[in-house]
């Protein structure tokens, strides 16, 4: 927010300087123009066609206009961020007067650098997205991209109305069909660029939205009278005027209401430009022609006459003429005779040079290749980038709300790319979320049994389709086909529950009106198609409104809001405002820390605001092996198992009235009464302040006297389970179930601290599950299952992973060589927890970094995941409150250690209100609520030896 408001000051700050720099530049302007000769004058008014990828005869010309033209500026096509640095810095160099660099980025550098520069959401999507301060950040994100090549002028906002569906030119260009809509856009972007120090330009006065030609290749014509233009067409441009725009371009049109001379394009008319421009709308800023290469003029006039009739009608910049000697002769030869006007010559100058004043071009700072290859894909500007398309997918039918996806578990999907032959990002992400069967069609259906595709999917419950590979050229239906549109007719008629998602033209929706469930995505990017899964899977809730109408179905403004469902989502760390590079420490750290045999690899997770912005795997399970750690690799995550089962549990039992934190360990458990722990209440011994003992190492007294030999024991263990000895310690390792009443006996006795003070203990959370089973009727694994893991779609954290998973999908935590003798792997490390089954209240889970940081964002958000409520608020914080006169402990969690005397185990920044736990095996998990930060760590620590 803050830098949001930084924005809007230095856009209101750079929007005054345009328009009132003029006294500040004169100094510097009359400087330059007082040494100026007519060539330099004339020169100044063009701007022309440069690029970076067409070799050196080309580089060539454009010093030789340079020199012999001395030309007021250029417009850069295609090439790459770098080349086109270096080379603007070089023409800079040979010319005496700085010069305008101006480009065509109204989607950012990627509009001309293609794969070589980040490209933003088109206009008409971002018309789908009603926060406007975010169009204005992109615009102040494009315009710090644009510095960094050298580029100080964007032919952008484009401010058209775009109310002509079989547009072939602006169509997604444009921010929609409402001039109002057009209008807070457009000057969100205008401000965004002026913040970054950037010119912009509206275009393409007096109104491009309306013509079913291309003016590239012929004259439009608008047949509106005057009333209908400034109702429409002029609305967006005479607003942008009022909000202080200081550049506008005039496009090829002829528009008979306002000039009526045959074949005339408003380029060259001066009724359109001195009379209804300047004197009417109060127009006192650049104006720049369309380019004059464009059929739309060169079809009527040759390049002396289009330059000398661009000049008269009021054009202080003429771009790109045909024939820069033809244009500049006449223009000179015109001054020369008097035939045109050498004053306005004089003014046109010296608005041109205040411009370039205006833009700092007085102190020119030249740009280098490498800082514009780091800028072509700046993390920040992705970041905006996530955050406009989360804004503007819209959901055009719902009718029976199955977006987003509330149930992922119990219900069988299949996913359907058509346009693709292959997986696509879309259905990748979605399978962050669901297990799908996926399919993918080709665009030409030719040749495909569709019916045995149907008859397949009939066999699911739910299929989500992707539409790919379209256009948004209406001549062509949107690149749609008859064949796809009758499978996807076919499929609705055969299967209910279907969500369609088009990636491409709004205006496509004409084609899916009976399609229950639809979602406009707009565009088929990477990025887009990922978003978008995220949001049918309830990350996000979409907001987006059509911004212009397909059909009577689907009217400008329609879109249905869906709920966040609050699950947990993936996005750069800019979108949550962090700092990409910031976060390359963490691989230098674990580099260190593997080198120095701390640990030999681990996963981090790093979440923000509901979004992954970070997750790694590094390392080798071990130090002397080969495989490599996978971010589904599980480890043993130790005393985290305390609040990422046994305390939710009881929070949950707490809400339920089954449980209460002020009774006592005697009255939930017999055999505790007449002891020294009878009386010890559970709030105290969650909170680590009953005065228990840290643990008692049960293993030892069980250990023969020599333990060299492995798999040799006495009578507590046996090497193959039975009914006597069914529990199971470690491979071929099983306890004798006697030997539990010794475990108990051993607690009972064990001596105390004194109560109230802080002593981590094992012990109270060893007898939490007992508590557990009697009140509920089930142990503590099967209840944490089916109550919190499998709901939240937990498919990687959970008690006796060799259950479900082989050991090479498991970190080992220990070659043991004390008690079991025997590496660690899928068997829990902790000594009691193995010897009490696997299943305990203070070890025993297993998991990936991922689900435990889904599991840690449902406690973030206060309880609440995937449209489910899991636990209390009020309870979840009493939990993750501080203990009274602790500085450390919450009830059952670790906290800040708040006395800076004793051990730290987070970093100082760390909110005091962050809560979570560390584990032995070398884990830690952490939520800091104030910076809403979830932060997940898994290692080995303890291998190969504890």
């Amino acid at each position: 927010m803050r830098k949001m408001k930084c924005i809007i000051l230095f856009g209101l700050i750079a929007s005054s300087q345009f328009l009132f720099g003029q006294d500040l530049a004169t100094p510097w302007v009359d400087s330059i123009f007082k040494s100026m000769s007519l060539d330099e004058k004339i020169g100044q008014l063009f701007i022309i066609r440069a690029h970076s990828d067409l070799g050196d005869d080309h580089i060539k010309y454009v010093e030789s206009q340079i020199k012999k033209y001395h030309v007021g500026g250029m417009c850069f096509f295609q090439g790459t961020p770098a080349k086109q640095a270096a080379l603007i810095s070089s023409y800079q160099k040979q010319s005496t007067i700085p010069l305008i660099i101006s480009m065509d980025a109204e989607w950012g550098l990627g509009m001309r650098f293609k794969e070589k520069g980040l490209s933003f959401p088109r206009q008409l999507m971002l018309g789908a997205n009603s926060n406007i301060a975010d169009v204005e950040e992109m615009g102040y994100a494009i315009g710090k991209q644009l510095k960094a090549v050298g580029v100080n002028f964007s032919f952008s906002p484009v401010a058209d109305v775009n109310n002509n569906a079989m547009n072939p030119v602006i169509g997604d260009r444009s921010f929609g069909e409402k001039r109002e809509n057009v209008t807070s856009h457009s000057i969100a972007y205008m401000k965004g660029l002026q913040a970054a120090g950037i010119l912009p330009c509206g275009k393409h006065f007096p109104g491009h939205g309306d013509t079913g030609v291309d003016s590239h290749f012929d004259l439009p014509v608008i047949p509106y009278t005057m009333e209908r233009l400034h109702e429409v067409e002029l609305y967006p441009f005479q607003q942008l005027i009022n909000a202080g725009l200081p550049s506008i371009m005039v496009a090829h049109l002829h528009v008979p209401a306002i000039d009526n001379t045959p074949n005339l394009s408003t380029t060259l008319s001066e009724k359109a430009i001195n009379g209804l421009l300047r004197r009417e709308m109060g127009f006192n800023g650049l104006v720049i022609t369309d380019a004059l290469e464009m059929k739309g003029v060169t079809d009527h006039y040759d390049a002396g006459e289009i330059a000398t009739m661009a000049f008269t009608a009021g054009n202080d910049l003429l771009l790109m003429p045909t024939d820069i000697v033809a244009a500049f002769t006449a223009l000179r030869d015109g001054i020369k005779k008097g035939k045109l006007d050498s004053k306005a010559l004089d003014e046109k100058v010296k608005k041109i040079l205040a411009v370039k004043y205006q833009l700092g071009l007085d102190s020119l700072v030249l740009p280098t290749p490498e800082y514009a290859a780091k800028m072509a894909f700046d993390p920040y500007a992705i970041g905006i980038k996530h955050k406009l398309i989360e804004g503007s997918i819209t959901v055009a039918q719902n009718k029976r709300a199955l977006i987003p996806l509330v149930n992922l578990d119990d219900i069988r999907y299949a996913t359907v790319s058509i346009g693709s032959t292959k997986v696509t990002p879309f259905q990748t992400r979605l399978a962050s979320y669901i297990e799908a069967t996926n399919y993918s069609l080709p665009k030409s259906l030719d040749g495909v049994d569709q019916s045995q595709i149907i008859n397949e999917l009939k066999k699911y419950q739910r299929v989500i389709i992707g539409v790919h590979n379209v256009s948004n050229k209406p001549a062509e239906m949107y690149g749609l086909t008859k064949e796809i549109l009758g499978f996807i007719q076919n499929l609705n008629r055969q299967q209910e529950d279907i969500i369609v998602v088009v990636f491409g033209s709004p205006y496509s929706l004409k084609y899916f009106e009976n399609i229950d469930h639809l979602i406009m995505a707009y565009e088929d990017t990477p990025e887009t198609e990922d978003i978008t899964a995220q949001g049918i899977a309830g990350v996000f809730g979409f907001k987006g409104k059509l911004p212009i109408t397909a059909s009577n179905i689907f009217p400008v403004d329609h879109g249905f809001t869906t709920p966040s469902l609050k699950r947990l989502g993936y996005s750069v760390p800019e979108r949550v405002g962090m700092v990409s590079d910031s976060l390359n420490a963490i691989k230098n750290i674990v580099g260190q820390m593997i080198k120095v045999h701390a640990a030999p690899g681990c996963q981090v997770l790093i979440a923000r605001q509901g979004r992954i912005i970070y997750e790694e795997a590094f390392g080798t399970h071990t130090y002397k092996g080969k495989d490599s750690v996978r971010l589904t690799d599980l480890y043993d995550i130790a005393s985290v198992t305390k609040v990422a089962a046994t305390t939710p549990t009881v929070m949950r039992l707490v809400e339920e009235k089954k449980l209460s934190l002020d009774k006592t360990l005697g009255e939930y458990l017999p055999w505790l009464r007449s002891t020294n722990k009878e009386n010890m209440v559970l709030r105290k011994v969650m909170a680590h302040h009953a005065g228990l003992q840290s643990w008692i190492p049960f293993y030892e007294s069980t250990l023969p006297k020599n333990r060299a030999v492995p798999n040799v024991f006495d009578d507590i263990y046996q090497t193959i389970p039975s009914s006597k000895y069914p529990i199971c310690v470690a491979e071929h390792m099983y306890l004798e179930l006697g030997y539990l009443d010794t475990i108990r006996r051993q607690i009972i006795r064990s001596g105390l601290n004194r109560e109230g003070t802080y002593v981590y203990s094992d012990l109270g959370f060893i007898m939490l599950p007992e508590i557990i089973r009697n009140e509920t009727g089930i142990n503590l694994g099967t209840y944490v299952d089916s109550v919190f893991y499998k709901p939240l779609g937990l498919r990687r954290l959970g008690y006796k992973p060799l259950q479900r998973f082989k050991d090479t999908e498991i970190v080992p935590s220990e070659d043991d060589e004390y008690f079991r003798c025997q590496v660690l792997d899928g068997y829990v490390h902790d000594m009691a927890c193995a010897m009490l089954g696997g299943v305990c209240g203070h070890a025993g889970l297993f998991s990936n970094a991922h689900d435990l940081g889904v599991f840690f964002t449902m406690l973030m958000n206060d309880g609440e995941y995937g449209g489910r409520k899991y636990i209390d608020a009020d309870i979840l914080h009493e939990f993750t409150t501080r203990y009274e006169n602790s500085t450390r402990r919450g009830i059952g969690f670790d906290m800040k250690e708040l006395d800076t005397r004793r051990t730290q185990l987070m970093a100082a920044e760390a909110s005091k209100k962050t809560y979570g736990h560390t584990g032995f095996t070398g884990i830690c998990v952490w939520n800091d609520p104030v910076n809403d930060l979830t932060y997940v760590f898994l290692s080995n620590r303890t291998f190969p030896k504890m």
